[in-house]
């Protein structure tokens, strides 16, 4: 109903698309933000890199249909992840490191994205989108158990 809703507003799907996921990553993100202000960080930041596991295995697990790509729009993933991000790099070093570190961040989140996303186009045209999607489970599941794990 709200997508139909937005649709007619906005009279394209992909548009419609668009700000509904921009409204579910604004909501996202701020549950993501009240979170880590009683929990622990990285217990948050694991659980949005969870999300990420859940969304890739909604594109493995159900067949293509327009409502397997409203659930990933949905979903805003990145929302728990970028809101958490920073706030948690600055309780790794010390506040005259913060523009080096957010830096360091930015840069390496940069590199990943370009390079991950690289072998994720490889792995689609190559094998398909399943094997694409697993390999993405992968990562976010890998950056979940790194998370935890890294102390500080």
């Amino acid at each position: 109903l709200v997508i139909s809703g937005v649709f007619w507003i906005f009279g394209s799907a992909a548009v419609a698309l668009y700000v509904v996921q921009n409204v579910f990553y604004a909501l996202c993100a701020t549950v993501g933000g009240r979170l880590a202000v009683c929990s622990p960080k990285p217990v948050v930041l694991a659980g949005g890199h969870g999300l990420g596991v859940l969304m890739t295995g909604i594109f493995i697990g159900l067949p293509p249909h327009p409502g397997t790509l409203v659930a990933r729009f949905v979903l805003g993933v990145c929302a728990v992840e970028e809101t958490l991000e920073d706030s948690r790099c600055a309780e790794l070093v010390s506040e005259d490191q913060h523009g080096m570190a957010f830096g360091l961040l930015a840069t390496v989140n940069g590199v990943e994205d370009f390079l991950s996303g690289a072998v994720l186009d490889a792995l689609w045209t190559a094998f398909g989108v399943r094997w694409a999607f697993l390999y993405s489970a992968c990562l976010f599941a890998t950056g979940a158990w790194l998370v935890v794990r890294l102390r500080g």
